[in-house]
């Protein structure tokens, strides 16, 4: 059962009692990512994210290491383009220690100098990690210059340049004005009882306040066009794609059909292509990300140098299909049954549900049930997914992004 209270603070609790579960599952979300820093803020939404395990001014850090240990589940944080979560699954008698501890690595960081030489280190090697990773710099650079100068082409770990100079007063500062209750959801799902979360929650984050007004989004622009990106590499790392509809937009439900038809799972359109037809690569996926006014429909790949080509027209007749030609029914079904039971798998791991109820309250304001979105996926048409093909598969609103051994030119995307 879902349930929701505001707080006096503005602070939003959301739950959804799951008696049959063991464990509990608990997020403090803020409404705040990368792409609400300043080109002078770069990273610092992760840099807060890392420094609130190094120290707070009840826990050393040492104190928070052995907590997390004992409470016998999981407790982490992440950073994403739009959000900074805090979260733990812990047996449900833990929940009030688990959320003790969130609330205060939240509210209660201390920022000590030594504590951020070493984190400012550690964040450098995570950076320098993703350097060595193709798979994940392709869509770095992807990212970078399909959405431009938009703080959404920013990697969510910053510009190590910018890590190396920042200094605690740029993370308090950062902090004071994007860390709001108003924009902040406390999520809980399991073996948990709404009244007793709600308390907990006030008695930890009720004081909670800050004036500071919400900061806007920009509108993001897109920049189409190749982009290569030399490297001596055994294969060409490839990722290509346009944009995409917003979180709440309902053109959700046909992209994410296509997007499975496309290249979702073994059974799509790519990788049967590509992989098990042509023998032109091990790895070929596409992917659909949401964002809460705007989106992205991409696709990623790992080829030989030599089949460059041979991917890229293979991708392109693909595409050219999905916009000419309407789905046939039994791939549709196909399809349909996939994400169905894609959803109600997912629904059995309580932190997955946790984090459905935050997303749901910061995208939509309210809860949407599981049976909603599966009717919504059941009533997408041949028609609308051909509708959509049609607005999306544009070849002059695509971007792609090449990094690897590249010989030649790259001829702009024809489909």
């Amino acid at each position: 059962m879902y349930r929701k209270s505001i707080l006096n603070n503005r602070l939003r609790v959301v739950t959804e009692e799951l008696p049959h579960f063991h464990s509990a599952a608990l997020g403090v979300w803020l409404n705040v990512g990368s792409r609400d820093e300043t080109e002078a803020e770069q990273g610092l939404s992760h840099f807060l994210e890392h420094m609130a395990f190094k120290a707070t001014s009840r826990r050393r850090a040492q104190d928070i290491a052995r907590e997390i240990d004992q409470l016998g589940g999981g407790l982490n944080a992440f950073t994403t383009k739009e959000n900074t979560c805090f979260h733990a699954r812990v047996l449900a008698e833990h929940l009030p220690r688990a959320l003790d501890l969130l609330s205060d690595l939240v509210l209660n960081p201390l920022y000590q100098a030594q504590d951020l030489e070493r984190e400012r280190q550690v964040i450098l090697e995570e950076i320098g990690a993703q350097e060595d990773n193709p798979e994940d710099l392709v869509q770095v650079h992807f990212a970078r210059h399909f959405w431009g100068d938009h703080p959404l082409g920013r990697p969510i770990l910053g510009d190590p340049a910018n890590i190396s100079r920042l200094g605690r007063e740029d993370l308090l500062s950062y902090r004071h004005a994007t860390y709001l209750p108003a924009q902040t959801v406390v999520a809980a799902a399991g073996r948990v009882r709404h009244r007793e979360v709600v308390d907990l929650v006030a008695r930890h984050l009720g004081d909670f306040h800050n004036g500071n007004p919400v900061r806007g989004r920009s509108a993001a622009a897109i920049r189409p066009g190749v982009q290569v990106h030399a490297r001596d590499l055994e294969q060409v790392h490839l990722c290509l794609g346009t944009r995409g509809p917003a979180a709440g937009d309902p053109q959700r439900y046909p992209a994410t059909l296509l997007q499975v038809i496309l290249g979702g799972n073994i059974s799509s359109r790519l990788f049967q292509a590509v992989r098990e037809e042509l023998g032109l690569a091990y790895s070929i996926y596409s992917f659909i990300s949401f964002f809460s006014d705007t989106g992205a429909l991409g696709i990623a790949a790992g080829v030989g140098p030599n089949n460059l080509d041979a991917v890229l027209a293979a991708v392109c007749r693909e595409l050219k299909r999905l916009k000419e030609e309407p789905v046939p029914a039994t791939e549709l079904a196909a399809a349909r049954e996939y994400l169905q039971g894609s959803i109600w798998l997912a629904a059995e791991d309580v932190e997955h549900r946790m984090m459905r109820l935050a997303k749901n309250e910061l995208h939509f304001g309210h809860y949407i049930p599981l049976e909603e979105i599966i009717a919504g996926l059941m009533k997408v048409r041949a028609a609308d997914i051909l509708e959509t093909a049609r607005e999306l598969l544009k070849p002059d609103k695509w971007g792609l992004a090449l990094l690897g051994p590249v010989e030649g030119a790259v001829g702009p995307l024809e489909f």
